[in-house]
């Protein structure tokens, strides 16, 4: 099957990747992640993609302007103090920012002619696996183009093991600001 596989980072694309090849899939790796903040983990992020996809030869399309307004818009509300975005909870933001990112690799997926797309955010125990499975399918129904569910979150431990070995960047929170705020608050309070 030929799959546009939305990648999140390098680190989390390695299982995938390797498991979805040795099923006999024709993948081509797909980064567009407008909701990692700040520049630098944006910037550090697509290079370990690039680098993985020059090691193993992936097939890569990357939508590669920095345009965070397009995740803090998602959050825009009249209702908010000094025209700032409220902070919205994870299971609403993070729904909000699968959508963006799922949606934006159905779309190109239909108008390329691939028969299915995925994310690598399927491996991480992190992340909502439902939420995703659920924003996948209905991403699918509206753009006619199958979406690949596969469990990936029994070889998370092994794809960070082998980024290591391979040295690849490996991150320290989800990709957006509030993540990164709860992230390292969290980590403060316990220290």
């Amino acid at each position: 099957m030929k799959i546009l596989f939305h990648i999140c980072c390098g680190n989390c694309a390695l299982y995938p990747f390797k498991l979805m090849k040795s099923e006999g899939h024709d993948l081509t790796g797909f980064w567009f992640n407008p909701n990692i903040h700040p520049y630098e983990e944006y910037e550090a992020r697509l290079d370990s993609v690039k680098k993985l996809s020059g090691l193993w030869g992936i097939d890569m399309s990357y939508v590669e302007e920095y345009k965070p307004e397009s995740f803090f818009r998602m959050f825009n509300s009249p209702h908010s103090a000094n025209n700032n975005p409220p902070v919205p909870p994870p299971p609403e933001r993070c729904k909000s920012c699968y959508l963006l990112r799922l949606e934006k690799t159905a779309e190109l997926a239909q108008a390329r002619g691939f028969d299915a797309f995925s994310t690598t955010l399927l491996i991480s125990p992190f992340q909502d696996f439902d939420e995703i499975a659920d924003t996948g399918a209905g991403l699918a129904e509206k753009y006619n183009v199958l979406f690949h569910l596969k469990d990936f979150r029994p070889y998370f431990r092994d794809s960070s093991a082998l980024s290591k070995e391979m040295g690849l960047y490996r991150q320290k929170y989800c990709g957006c600001i509030y993540s990164r705020d709860e992230r390292f608050s969290s980590k403060r309070k316990t220290t």
